[in-house]
C-alpha cells in the first residue's frame, strides 16, 4: 500500500501534554475500495494507523524511535468518509507516558477513540481483553 493515503497537517503538542494533528485522507486511497461499493468508509485498523503515525511523528520530534506495542479500549462510533477532515487527538496516561489516550473526530464528533501504548521500535503489536 502506498504509505502517502493520508497527511497529517498542524501538528501541536500542548503543555498538558496534549498531541494533536488534523489528518486528510485521500479519496482515492486503496483503503476505500471494496470498503464498501457505493459507500466508502475508512476500515478500523487505517485509524489505528493515523493515531500510531500521530504518535510516532512527535516522538520523531523529540528524537525518539518508538512503535505501538498494545492497542486496546478501541471503540468505533461514526463512519470516515472520503474527503473527511479528522482531527485526531492523543495525550499520555498521567499515571503511564508511554500509555496514550486517543480520539478521532469528524465535525466535531468522536468517530474512534481507545488507548495504545507505546515501546521500543523493535516491540510487536499485542491486544489487550477487557471484560
Amino acid at each position: 500500500m502506498n504509505k502517502e493515503w493520508h497527511s497529517l497537517k498542524n501538528l501541536r503538542v500542548t503543555e498538558t501534554p496534549e498531541i494533536s494533528a488534523e489528518a486528510t485522507i485521500k479519496p482515492d486511497s486503496s483503503w476505500f475500495d471494496g470498503h464498501f461499493p457505493g459507500f466508502p468508509i475508512l476500515p478500523g485498523i487505517a485509524q489505528l494507523g493515523i493515531v500510531s503515525d500521530l504518535i510516532r511523528m512527535a516522538a520523531a520530534n523529540k528524537g525518539k524511535t518508538i512503535s505501538i506495542s498494545q492497542i486496546w479500549k478501541v471503540r468505533f462510533r461514526q463512519f470516515i468518509r472520503p474527503n473527511d477532515t479528522v482531527s485526531v487527538v492523543t495525550s499520555p496516561d498521567k499515571h503511564d507516558p508511554n500509555t496514550y489516550r486517543f480520539k478521532l473526530l469528524v465535525k466535531g464528533q468522536i468517530a474512534c477513540n481507545g488507548v495504545m501504548a507505546t515501546g521500543a521500535a523493535d516491540d510487536e503489536i499485542t491486544t489487550k481483553e477487557h471484560g
